[in-house]
């Protein structure tokens, strides 16, 4: 079967680029161990006296081949005896709370789609300010895009919304919102999974996010949004309800869904605290083997006092330290630390640390963002890790899976920064396959870099929004791909924030008047996609103007011109 992926060159991108041989200066370090920068502050986890799984050895085994073969249906049938050993959920008793309200169907937002000056407006409207993670960009297998935003909406405590682009951010519309009129929300992270090889119509977005009666979210729970692509068979679930007195904060999610289509199993992390926050209990790992209906949880405690987690999954076909989630780790008020936490696909308190950073005194090294690139299980582990420290977009990249590292590389210019914010494509053809950005304090600029984790993150440095972008959200980023050709994508949110914008590089619109190149043009989906021997191409330009356009292979190949 093929597969098509096609693009108009009769457009262009203007960018800034910014060359330079290495972004790791006097003050970064190269090649460093996984242990380098442990202090003696830090309370050690006993590793020789780690906890006996109660799932049998030979399930685990069995599991283990199964991802090894890359049989699916194996690995599911396993999955499912697996999880008659993990402790059940136990979610908020209905009644209890108020349930979120879905509303499915496309609704089409207030558009300005014009590059120059102004960026594509997906949104008009005011964004939740409370938590940075109130934006997450997804690059879907169907080769669509996916954004979500939590929203303030007139007459809602609650409300997020998940909106859709078929053609490369031009346009969006809206998939489905979720609203509650008496549960606050918090902060989001969302998955975009395939459930059918071949079907794009079965992709499933999920987006988690806490929820709580009261604006400082005490209590908070965690909760599920979940909704296929066209908006139908949605649903939302308040899953994960807190021990007396906890509450849990920033949830992050992962999965494997880059390796397997139906049995694909989503993680959820966040941390668990006082209602106060002056506690902190661990992070509370929860697992979903039935795609976002059902779950079981464990409490890592990790003993430390571990902020912001972000997770990512690494996939290494044995099952065992899957799941990677990086930290700002707060030894004291002044000194703050980047750890990665790894711990088992399975659920068990069991894991360990990587040692990141080593902060001198008075450094803060804060709010990380992690994204692993999704390769063969046989590849070497190829991890990006940003961050900020002392206020300064920071990064640092392994290249093996965090046995060493390289830290402290200079993300952008020595502009200050609160967020930052990463990603990755499987795709290491065509060069480029990471990407991170950060928003400046003062909001007059967004910096996106991509480029590869070989010692630098790239030599491009993509410097622009058209709007006055907030400092008090993190910006997100993603890599739409076509082919083996990648592009820069990134959404923020305005100033208030207020409003949301998103870019790409080569977005094929906005093209200045005076050029000979068309202004405006329309290109519909191929169909039927895949394709065995013929397809349908329907497009519309403004003029008559000359057309490029490339067939490329399911497996980025370039097949016809």
């Amino acid at each position: 079967m093929k597969q098509i992926y096609f693009y108009l060159l009769t457009f262009f991108f203007s960018y800034s680029a910014i060359f330079a041989q290495s972004d790791f200066g006097i003050d970064s370090k190269k090649d460093m161990p996984n242990d380098w920068g442990k202090s003696s502050l830090e309370k050690s986890y006993n590793y020789g006296t780690q906890e006996k799984s109660k799932i049998p050895d030979y399930l685990i085994e069995q599991y283990r081949n199964a991802k090894l073969t890359r049989n699916g249906e194996e690995k599911l049938r396993v999955g499912n005896e697996i999880q008659k050993y993990l402790p059940p959920n136990i979610p908020p008793q209905e009644g209890t709370y108020e349930k979120t309200q879905v509303h499915s169907g496309v609704n089409n937002p207030p558009f300005v789609p014009d590059w120059n000056p102004a960026d594509v407006t997906v949104l008009t409207g005011d964004v939740k300010s409370s938590g940075y993670r109130q934006l997450d960009l997804k690059y879907g297998e169907d080769g669509w895009q996916y954004l979500a935003v939590n929203r303030v909406v007139s007459g809602y405590n609650g409300y997020v919304a998940i909106y859709r682009s078929s053609n490369g951010g031009l346009n969006w519309s809206q998939v489905i919102y979720a609203n509650n009129a008496s549960a606050y929300f918090g902060n989001i992270s969302m998955l975009v999974e395939k459930r059918h090889a071949t079907n794009n119509d079965s992709v499933r977005i999920l987006l988690f996010y806490n929820r709580s009666g009261s604006t400082s979210l005490t209590d908070a729970s965690v909760e599920i949004l979940s909704t296929r692509r066209d908006g139908s068979n949605a649903f939302a679930l308040n899953f994960g309800a807190p021990p007396s007195g906890h509450r849990y904060v920033y949830p992050t999610a992962c999965s494997d869904g880059m390796y397997w289509d139906a049995p694909t199993y989503m993680h959820i992390l966040a941390r668990e605290e006082s209602n106060d926050g002056a506690t902190y209990y661990g992070l509370r790992h929860w697992l979903t083997m039935d795609w976002g209906r059902n779950y079981t949880n464990v409490l890592i405690n990790t003993f430390n006092n571990d902020w912001y987690p972000s997770s990512a999954y690494c996939e290494k076909g044995t099952g065992d330290d899957s799941i990677y989630i990086a930290v700002e780790r707060r030894l004291s008020t002044t000194v703050y630390e980047i750890r990665a936490i790894i711990t088992c696909e399975w659920l068990t308190a069991n894991h360990h640390a990587y040692y990141i950073t080593s902060a001198p005194a008075n450094t803060k090294y804060e709010r990380p963002c992690i994204t692993v690139q999704q390769q063969q299980a046989n590849v070497p582990r190829r991890i990006l890790v940003t961050y900020t420290r002392n206020n300064l977009a920071r990064y640092c990249i392994s290249t093996n899976g965090g046995q060493s590292w390289q830290v402290d590389g200079n993300l952008g210019t020595n502009g200050l920064a609160d967020y930052t914010w990463c990603n990755s494509d499987s795709l290491t053809a065509g060069d480029g396959y990471a990407i991170a950005c950060f928003v400046d304090q003062n909001g007059d600029s967004i910096t996106v870099r991509r480029g590869n984790m070989t010692g630098s993150l790239g030599t491009y440095n993509y410097k622009r929004n058209s709007n006055a972008s907030t400092g008090v959200l993190s910006p997100v980023c993603a890599i739409l791909k076509l082919g083996t050709t990648k592009y820069s994508a990134f959404a923020y949110a305005g100033y208030g924030p207020t409003n949301v914008y998103y870019n790409q590089e080569h977005l094929p619109t906005g093209i200045t008047q005076n050029s000979n190149i068309a202004d405006k043009f329309e290109l519909s989906q191929n169909y039927p996609n895949p394709f065995n021997p013929v397809t349908k191409i329907q497009y519309q330009i403004a003029k008559n103007s000359l057309v490029t356009i490339k067939e490329f292979d399911m497996l980025g190949k370039e097949m016809a011109t």
